[in-house]
C-alpha cells in the first residue's frame, strides 16, 4: 500500500475484476505498470477464475498490485463494490481485464479531476478491437455533463464503464447496484441529477467488442430493467414507455443484424 503524504500526487485505487482472462489478463495490467501516472493500486479481483488467471495475477512484483480472490462466482457488480469497500486512494478507476489502458489514460484523467473539482466522474473517447487487437471502430461521447445526460429515456449517459475514473467518495456514495446487466448505467442514471459527469476529447483506452446476439439480448434486458427502476420510480410513465419501446426496437435491428 503507498502512504501519502501532503506532497504527494493523488492516488488511484483501480479496480480490475476478472474471469476467465488468461489470454489477455498479462495485457491489460502491463498498460497499468506503464502508465505515465504511477500514484495508484491495482486490485485484481478474481471472480472464480476455471483457468490459470490467478497464476498471471500473482506473477506481477510489484506491492502496488493486489490479488483477491476466493474461489467464488459472484459477478461483475459485487466485485466492484468490494473494491470500492477497500479502495485507499482520493480516487477510484475502472480496468476491464481484456482492455488496454493507454500510457497517458491515468496522468490525463486525474490532471482533469484536480483542475475540475466539482466534477464527480471522467471518462474517454474508446478504440473498439476484436479479440485479435484489431481496429474495428471508434467512438466518440459528449464532453459537458449536460450534453452527456440529456435526454435519458431517448439514449443512454454516454460515459464508457471501463474508462471511468472519479472521486471515491463518490463510488462510496452511490455503489452498484444488483442488476443482470447494465450496472454502469443504472449507477449513471441514478446518481446524474445530483452529479457531474464529463469525457476527454481522446481516446485513451482499446475496448474489446465482441457482438453476439445473446450478449446484445441481455444487456437489452438489463437496460429494461434499469430503465423500470429508475422510470417507474420517477413516476415518469410517458418516458418509461417511449424507453422501453426503443429497447425493443433496438433488440430487433440487433437479431436481424446477425442474420
Amino acid at each position: 500500500m503507498i502512504k501519502e503524504s501532503v506532497d504527494d500526487p493523488p492516488q488511484i485505487t483501480i479496480a480490475m475484476p476478472v474471469y476467465n482472462g488468461a489470454k489477455t489478463l498479462e495485457r491489460a495490467v502491463n498498460s497499468i505498470l506503464n502508465q505515465t501516472y504511477q500514484h495508484w493500486q491495482l486490485l485484481i479481483l478474481d471472480d472464480g477464475s476455471t483457468d490459470t488467471s490467478i497464476e498471471i495475477a500473482k506473477k506481477f512484483n510489484d506491492n502496488r498490485i493486489v490479488v483477491l480472490t476466493d474461489g467464488q462466482r459472484k459477478g461483475i457488480t459485487p466485485r466492484l463494490n468490494q473494491a470500492i469497500e477497500l479502495a485507499k486512494g482520493h480516487y477510484f478507476a475502472r480496468m476491464d481485464a481484456d482492455d488496454f489502458s493507454y500510457p497517458e489514460r491515468f496522468s490525463k484523467q486525474v490532471a482533469f479531476l484536480e483542475a475540475h473539482p466539482y466534477i464527480d466522474l471522467v471518462g474517454t473517447h474508446i478504440r473498439l478491437v476484436d479479440k485479435a487487437g484489431n481496429c474495428i471502430g471508434v467512438r466518440t461521447f459528449p464532453t459537458h455533463h449536460t450534453e452527456i445526460t440529456a435526454k435519458p429515456w431517448l439514449k443512454s449517459i454516454s460515459v464508457a464503464h471501463p474508462t471511468w475514473c472519479g472521486k471515491t467518495a463518490w463510488f462510496q456514495q452511490w455503489k452498484y447496484r444488483t442488476m443482470l446487466k447494465n450496472e454502469d448505467q443504472d449507477l449513471l442514471l441514478r446518481a446524474h441529477e445530483s452529479s457531474r459527469y464529463a469525457n476527454l476529447p481522446e481516446i485513451l483506452l482499446d475496448y474489446t467488442f465482441v457482438h453476439t446476439f445473446q450478449k446484445s439480448l441481455l444487456s437489452r434486458v438489463g437496460s429494461a430493467k434499469v430503465i423500470h427502476h429508475y422510470f417507474v420510480y420517477k413516476r415518469q410513465p410517458f418516458r418509461y414507455i417511449i424507453s422501453l419501446f426503443l429497447v425493443f426496437i433496438k433488440l430487433i435491428l440487433d437479431f436481424f443484424s446477425k442474420k
